[in-house]
């Protein structure tokens, strides 16, 4: 029984210093420094040799201008406990506030020497000074914790902090000795190498990264470094380079193929046409692997298909034919399959040709994966009809068939759009109700925006208001059936007939990338004028000013590239163009580095 008693009298003990402790502490964050000084006082009275309570002493000492006094506790309280190194830490902090520079050396180099006797408080110490932004001192004591344990890692702290005091080389070399120790972390290092990388080759930190990278390759080679002079040479635009970078991968290793074709996407999606078909064919020429060489078949046929004009049509439909012939119903097929049916309907206008193909491709014995879409690319030819019934039909059997899957939500997405297209905006808004809350953020996003548009247009049952979003859905659908001067012509209605609507802003914006498809970039440019001068609080204005920057630098009208993309930066921080806005920014300033 005594025991208990004394458990629970040394608990309730704890308890009132923890309490007071707490006390003391948020005295100190509320800025009410006097208070703090006498709570953290009572504390030490009762226990002379508390950390806590001195350390938080010195703390209030230097804020209400007892620097000396903060200074004669912790030296006094280091002599009695040396081992406590966070003395030596608030000291050095003091003696730097109060610009006593010899002193504040004299400690650091200290603190170094006694953790290279005994390094076990490296990494807390080294912690410690990083949060008074000491950071050559930091980089030292966690130097020495690595030292001391090789299972230690704080390369990436360290690579921050060298980044912080402007020091590239160690930074980038830091970060690449953190990338070898964790190689599953090389996403993480592209990821803070892109705070510092721009577009530009010359560019002093793009120099500065590559020299790093190949001085470490040459030192020690190793594959991970030709991962990232790939990443680089792709950040400048370098395409012909990063694939030499690729092919080097792929010889050393035989393990190449994927980031060869993932590169023919980011080549293709960068219209540098010539390099992709020559990374295709060097894929197709270079594995064995079926689904591979049928990857990137569809890319190099879609390519065609997108620089070819209609003359060149009936080429692309007899290589296709060749490809199905090739692969024949392989597993691997499907995708080939889909590509040509959506080429016959949609750019070659065969409708019912595409519709009859699809047809029969349900007939077989597929994965309900493959089924479903197969029956929402029908449905999708459907609307290109303006069949809307039947494709509803098509799309909610694509939706049943994968239930749960993402592909379900598309096909729902797709259903509200349809529905959407005919008029039948009751039904489009309940569906898009339901996808507000997609795991697809894409689609809850556009489900969101349409469901708004929707709702902003039908809530009073004004005739006017829903004659506009008829139109508005007109121009949408026309945009899908790619027939671009009626979708042009159906938004200049509502800017016409319409004004004040609360889609004004809306087709002036869809209107204007119509008008950027069609080549006509000043009447594009005068309709994202128009929403910045007449709408600066809707929802498309960071979208507009982000359009506008870019399209001003190309035309290289860098004053105003540089004012729309300060807008986004001042006024938009928000917004998910703010990084890029800030890139392009610093670009055309002419910064030498981007952090």
């Amino acid at each position: 029984m005594r025991i208990f008693f004394a458990l629970i009298f040394f608990f309730g003990m704890y308890l009132g210093y923890t309490q007071n402790i707490q006390i003391a502490r948020n005295y100190y964050e509320q800025g009410e420094f006097e208070k703090a000084l006498s709570s953290y006082e009572i504390i030490q009275k009762r226990n002379p040799s508390n950390s806590q309570a001195i350390i938080g002493l010195a703390k209030c000492y230097r804020q209400l201008n007892r620097s000396n006094d903060a200074i004669d506790l912790l030296n006094s309280s280091h002599l009695n406990n040396p081992s406590q190194l966070i003395y030596l830490v608030e000291l050095s902090v003091t003696y730097n506030l109060n610009n006593q520079k010899e002193k504040t050396k004299e400690t650091f180099d200290k603190i170094i020497t006694l953790l290279k006797e005994n390094p076990r408080s490296g990494s807390y110490i080294g912690n410690a000074l990083q949060q008074y932004n000491l950071l050559k001192p930091a980089i030292a004591c966690y130097k020495i914790a690595m030292e001391q344990n090789t299972n230690f890692v704080y390369d990436l702290e360290i690579g921050r902090m060298y980044g912080e005091l402007g020091d590239f080389n160690n930074m980038f070399s830091s970060y690449l000795d953190y990338m070898l120790k964790k190689p599953n972390y090389i996403g993480l290092i592209k990821r803070r190498m892109d705070e510092f990388i721009t577009e530009d080759p010359e560019n002093d930190t793009n120099i500065i990264f590559k020299k790093t990278l190949l001085k470490k390759n040459q030192i020690e080679p190793n594959i991970l470094y030709n991962e990232l002079l790939s990443w680089l040479f792709v950040q400048q635009k370098q395409f012909r380079k990063a694939f030499l970078q690729e092919k080097a991968i792929y010889k050393k290793t035989d393990d190449g193929i994927p980031q060869l074709i993932n590169l023919a996407f980011t080549t293709r999606k960068e219209k540098a046409y010539d390099i992709s078909n020559e990374i295709l064919n060097f894929v197709i020429e270079n594995t064995e692997i079926e689904s591979f060489k049928v990857n990137a078949h569809r890319e190099l046929m879609q390519i065609r298909t997108e620089t070819s004009s209609p003359i060149n049509y009936p080429a692309i439909n007899k290589k296709y034919l060749a490809l199905i012939e090739l692969y024949g119903n392989g597993r691997y097929n499907m995708g080939i399959l889909l590509d040509y049916a959506r080429f016959l309907g949609f750019k070659q206008d065969k409708k019912t040709e595409a519709i009859s193909f699809l047809k029969k491709l349900l007939k077989r014995s597929l994965p309900n994966i493959q089924k479903a879409k197969t029956e929402i690319l029908l449905a999708d030819i459907l609307v290109l009809n303006n069949k809307f019934n039947q494709a509803l039909v098509h799309y909610t059997k694509a939706e049943k068939r994968v239930k749960g899957d993402q592909l379900a939500q598309e096909a729902r997405f797709k259903i509200a759009k349809a529905s959407y297209y005919k008029g039948d905006f009751d039904w489009a808004k309940t569906q898009l109700n339901v996808l507000k809350s997609s795991t697809t953020q894409l689609i809850a996003n556009d489900a969101m925006q349409l469901s708004l548009a929707i709702e902003d247009n039908t809530k009073e049952d004004d005739s006017i208001s829903i004659a506009a979003l008829k139109l508005y859905a007109k121009g949408e659908l026309f945009t899908f059936q790619e027939q671009n001067q009626k979708a042009i012509n159906a938004y200049q209605q509502i800017l016409t007939n319409h004004k004040g609507n609360e889609i004004e802003d809306d087709a002036l914006f869809k209107q204007a990338n119509l008008l950027l498809l069609e080549n006509k970039t000043d009447n594009a440019i005068a309709n994202f004028e128009k929403i910045i001068q007449f709408f600066p609080n809707s929802l498309l204005i960071d979208d507009t000013y982000f359009i506008l920057g870019n399209l001003y630098a190309s035309l290289d009208k860098i004053p105003e590239a540089k004012s729309s993309f300060e807008k986004i930066i001042f006024e938009h921080a928000d917004s998910i163009y703010y990084v890029d806005a800030r890139k392009k920014y610093r670009k055309l300033r002419g910064d030498d580095i981007i952090n």
